[in-house]
């Protein structure tokens, strides 16, 4: 049920590429882009276990949240406050995007954005229509700027942000602390309305 103070914003066409970042980018043929559902959870967790045992592209290094919490967090995956869209290929999630906004009311005009795509579907596409997807409720919404960090060697990724019109903002020095040691973090953003 939407939350009754900030009325539920809909997708009207997930996978539309509609008010994308460099322009309308469709889902690749054969998969099918739209906004999680309660009912994606166990495809989603062993997407994303699969994505944590690869190592070295997120923080994670451990995928121990169970089914139930997942069904919980897709039950209201389009809103005000955040987006969660997957990339299904035969029912199987094969990509995921997330987009928060920030809920403080002079960073509200910011989002953060974490996006995976599964090892064996990378380089076709899906990336980037995930990313449309984000832009896309971002500026639905009313957000402004989207934020994300990555580790400096993952040169694909960053080479898709910046296609995206993401720059770099900084760099948190041995940020992240995992078991093969500490890491940098890039911080990168792109303007999507407002300020440029």
């Amino acid at each position: 049920m939407a939350d009754p103070i900030e009325p539920e914003v809909r997708p009207t066409g997930v996978g539309d590429g509609a008010s994308a970042g460099p322009g309308p980018i469709a889902a690749p043929p054969g998969i099918e882009l739209r906004a999680a559902r309660a009912s994606d959870a166990r495809s989603f967790l062993a997407f994303w276990q699969a994505i944590v045992a690869e190592g070295g592209f997120v923080r994670s290094e451990e995928a121990n949240t169970p089914a139930r919490v997942y069904r919980a967090r897709f039950r209201r995956s389009w809103s005000d406050r955040e987006a969660q869209v997957v990339a299904l290929d035969g029912g199987r999630v094969v990509g995921h995007v997330y987009v928060q906004r920030e809920l403080h009311p002079v960073t509200r005009h910011v989002a953060t954005l974490g996006i995976a795509v599964a090892a064996d579907h990378r380089r076709r596409g899906i990336g980037s229509a995930l990313m449309a997807e984000a832009f896309r409720w971002g500026r639905s919404v009313g957000v402004e700027k989207i934020m994300l960090a990555v580790y400096p060697t993952n040169d694909v990724a960053i080479a898709l942000y910046r296609r995206f019109g993401f720059v770099e903002e900084g760099r948190l020095v041995g940020h992240s602390r995992k078991s093969t040691g500490y890491e940098d973090e890039v911080l990168m953003s792109a303007w999507i309305g407002g300020r440029t």
